[in-house]
């Protein structure tokens, strides 16, 4: 019980720490329009290792605005490569693309493309029966910018922007809590997105998400997740901000050597 304690305190904290973020932001900004969305994220991050130390990565995600997922939200793809460093920590780099569709109740006025580079590092520790895993992620943004003309909405060229992630995840087999399936597990986790430099209105805030998961490890290389997210994003020069209920379904797999 003191696991699963862990895991609601560190879901609850994600939380919290987004949540005071949301309130300096939205304290230091004019009033912004609050929509509530529910979605729906399928999830597959593939992983091909060429060796000892080095990796391909993949992640694609096709993200909808709605539960049954009629609606497209946003397609993100994440091609990279990975570089283990020792010790279970890792480094990574490569490019995004984000394609956002026009959705929800605040909708934008037309859907918009974005193109990305990032860099990561990844490193793991353990606390008794729970394993962590901490990423950080820099981000550089070409994310497009939409012109209106004569009530016409259109692409119109790209904005560039910065931004810093980090995340946390906790991960307890399910043994430890007293369940006796040897291949599933509870993960939490959380994330917090800021600006870095020039961004929409002067605002750091971007958004956060917390999460709380149950997996299945299929075999050391193939494991699935599902779960609920809460995404809330403060959307820059809209005056809108997003809190979003979020199914997410995720396939992990690994190939190679």
């Amino acid at each position: 019980m003191r696991v699963m304690h862990r895991l609601l305190v560190l879901t609850a904290g994600a939380l919290a720490i987004g949540g005071a973020a949301r309130a300096h932001a939205q304290a230091t900004t004019p009033a912004r329009r609050a929509a509530t969305n529910t979605h729906s994220w399928l999830q597959l991050f593939g992983e091909h290792r060429l060796d000892a130390r080095w990796s391909l990565s993949l992640e694609a995600q096709l993200r909808r605005a709605d539960l049954a997922g009629e609606t497209p939200q946003q397609l993100v793809l994440r091609p990279g490569v990975l570089y283990q460093l020792g010790g279970g920590a890792l480094l990574g780099a490569g490019y995004a693309y984000a394609g956002t569709s026009v959705y929800g109740d605040a909708p934008a006025a037309a859907p918009f493309p974005e193109h990305r580079t990032w860099q990561m590092l990844q490193f793991p520790s353990r606390t008794g029966a729970v394993a962590w895993s901490h990423r950080l992620r820099t981000e550089q943004r070409w994310v497009g910018r939409i012109r209106t003309v004569d009530g016409v909405a259109a692409h119109d060229g790209y904005a560039f922007r910065h931004r810093a992630r980090a995340l946390t995840r906790a991960t307890v087999d399910a043994q430890a809590l007293g369940v006796a399936l040897p291949r599933a597990y509870l993960t939490s986790w959380g994330e917090l997105l800021v600006h870095v430099g020039e961004s929409p209105d002067g605002q750091i805030f971007d958004q956060s998400r917390a999460a709380l998961q149950a997996g299945w490890r299929f075999s050391p290389r193939l494991r699935a997740e599902a779960g609920y997210m809460q995404q809330f994003i403060q959307r820059g020069g809209s005056r809108v901000s997003e809190s979003n209920h979020t199914l997410v379904l995720s396939l992990f797999a690994v190939t190679g050597r």
